[in-house]
């Protein structure tokens, strides 16, 4: 019995390779910029509430320093994450449509996740400015992100096993269900939601180098910063052990029955041992100037590559396992359009940098929320 839909009859604009390129591009954005949200959001509440109960002038000054950045995250993880999601459907829509219409209710209801997330990160903010307690805002804000993140774990899983679709429709055809009993999920989630914290000490290593932050504040966000890189890091390499060790037999031995796969499981090992001993080496000595953290954004990125790679292998081998293969659907190019989509493409990235580096060279502003 065919588990998937019928093929479309409309062939793909462009080769697949360069949807799957694109696709991988985006994603890996996306990742920095969903990294950053959690990781800050989770620190930033963790210092609001210390700070508070402590009456402790540093941690409540960084963490007010953290959250005032967050809504301008928040902006980059939506917008760096619609692209990566339209490519998925191109490529995979005759998977992803069913698990999504599996968890419609929950699907849909992302939208408004993200409008009550998105407004409790400016409620933070705001109450942080006023020196008034924010922690418990930045808590819901990151419930509802963690639970947006669990959902769509769930949607991305789902896709990979037809042989349940049947039987979940069956049971229930409103869309209430997630996907449960999938032994991927969580170590899936755990790996991107906790490896958030550590990415997320790269930015603290760069907030620290603002120029008009009092010492101690600028001590605590590098000291706490290359902890984080340290600590977090081998947490995901462990998790990544573990999602790893989560797949189905046919993915794992899929993985590793060529050279590709092992080679970049390989550097992401490499790059994020480099990453965490970096990151031991800031905790403990420092850094001066922005050769160590530019470093380690350097094996940042390259960890995050591989990653989003190694995640399309395991999409890819566990639809092939079960009869569609991605590589084979009919395809017309459209060259006049692709280039333009490219250049357009092209265009707007250039912009996101002009824009990061003008708020990077804009006048200091002395912040103060204690």
């Amino acid at each position: 019995m065919e588990l998937f839909p019928s093929l479309d009859p409309i062939p793909l604009p462009a080769p697949v390779w360069l949807f799957k390129a694109l696709h991988s591009l985006t994603l890996a954005l996306h990742f920095v910029s969903v990294h950053f949200l959690v990781g800050g959001l989770a620190l930033a509440i963790v210092w609001a509430f210390l700070g508070r109960a402590r009456k402790d002038s540093t941690l409540l000054n960084a963490s007010g320093l953290v959250v005032h950045r967050l809504p301008i995250v928040m902006t980059y993880v939506i917008n760096l994450g619609v692209p990566p999601l339209l490519f998925t459907q191109v490529l995979y829509g005759r998977a992803l449509y069913t698990s999504t219409v599996l968890i419609g209710v929950w699907w849909i209801s992302v939208i408004a996740m993200l409008i009550i997330s998105y407004s409790f990160l400016y409620i933070m903010s705001v109450r942080a400015d006023a020196g008034k307690a924010s922690g418990w805002a930045g808590l819901i804000a990151l419930i509802v992100v963690l639970k947006i993140g669990f959902i769509y774990t769930n949607n991305m899983t789902l896709m990979l096993r037809p042989e349940v679709w049947v039987s979940m429709y069956r049971e229930s055809p409103y869309g209430l269900q997630l996907a449960n009993g999938d032994p991927t999920i969580m170590p899936r989630w755990l790996f991107m939601m906790l490896g958030s914290v550590g990415v997320t000490g790269i930015a603290l290593a760069f907030l620290s180098m603002k120029k008009d932050l009092d010492a101690p504040v600028s001590q605590f966000l590098r000291i706490w910063g290359g902890r984080l890189l340290a600590a977090f890091t081998i947490v995901q390499i462990l998790l990544g052990v573990w999602v790893l060790r989560s797949q189905p037999d046919a993915v794992r031995s899929g993985l590793f029955s060529g050279a590709f796969y092992p080679v970049l499981i390989g550097v992401w090992v490499v790059t994020a041992v480099a990453v965490a001993v970096v990151g031991a080496l800031i905790a403990v000595r420092g850094f001066r100037g922005w050769t160590v953290p530019s470093s380690v954004s350097a094996f940042a990125i390259v960890n995050i590559a591989a990653m989003v790679l190694v995640r399309d292998g395991i999409r890819d081998i566990a639809l092939a396992s079960k009869g569609f293969d991605v590589w084979a659907q009919p395809v017309v190019t459209n060259w006049g359009t692709v280039i333009v989509f490219v250049l357009c493409l092209v265009l707007a990235l250039a912009v996101m940098g002009w824009l990061i580096s003008v708020v990077a060279r804009a006048k200091p502003v002395s912040e103060r929320y204690a």
